[in-house]
């Protein structure tokens, strides 16, 4: 749908709510003719405030990503009062249009710090480390720093209107979206030593303020997959 239209749109129902009553009714009535010229529902209504912002890129382009991105996804989504499609390429999160759009920069900024220490901890493990015992400690590294970023965040609480407007978003936009299939990560010696300097080094990660608080971001939420088609 055309910005431009939605724009004039909040315009004229924004005006619609003045408390002047001539200036409102009048206001209203644009509104509707608007609605009518151009072929707004209700749906596009409610919707006005749900939007979209995409990711530069994922964490993993694996057709069968490692559970650590979804646990990243997960404490990003809480902490912004979002939901999260997943793609080959990137990342869609739906919901408050601003907030979409922080979590999106967020996503991008600590992707990028993660994909960086978890080449510096692979490159810190002994030479004689076997490489699926390599990448076992890596996956427990990156699940700790996770969860240390997640101590640093504070969940954001949803209206249940918010919720079904999000959802009545991503069915009309994504209505082939598939549930992602996330690669678990496997058991090694020495993982909780990983996980535990993975906590260490998440805690220092860097976050813009206004998204640091107490930690209440617990569990791990549902994530989409983006239609290939």
């Amino acid at each position: 749908m055309d910005k431009k239209l939605i724009e004039k749109l909040k315009k004229l129902l924004a005006l619609s709510k003045s408390p002047n009553p001539h200036e409102a009714a009048l206001a209203l009535e644009k509104a509707q003719q608007f609605m009518a010229d151009n072929g707004f529902c209700q749906d596009d209504i409610d919707l006005l405030d749900i939007g979209e912002a995409l990711t530069d890129s994922v964490l993993s382009s694996a057709a069968t990503p490692p559970e650590y991105m979804g646990w990243l996804l997960t404490v990003i989504t809480l902490a912004m009062g979002c939901k999260a499609l997943i793609g080959r390429k990137q990342v869609v999160f739906v919901g408050s249009a601003v907030r979409c759009e922080i979590a999106a920069y967020m996503y991008d900024v600590l992707a990028r710090q993660l994909r960086k220490q978890r080449r510096d901890f692979i490159r810190s493990l002994s030479k004689r480390t076997l490489p699926k015992n390599r990448t076992a400690k890596a996956d427990a590294f990156c699940e700790g720093w996770i969860m240390g970023v997640n101590s640093r965040i504070q969940a954001m609480k949803l209206s249940s209107r918010e919720k079904a407007l999000i959802e009545k978003f991503k069915e009309k936009h994504y209505p082939s979206n598939s549930e992602q299939k996330l690669r678990q990560s496997k058991q090694c010696s020495g993982q909780s030593d990983a996980s535990n300097a993975g906590w260490r080094a998440g805690r220092q990660a860097k976050l813009d303020h206004g998204v640091s608080g107490s930690a209440t971001a617990t569990g791990l939420g549902e994530t989409k997959q983006i239609d290939a088609g």
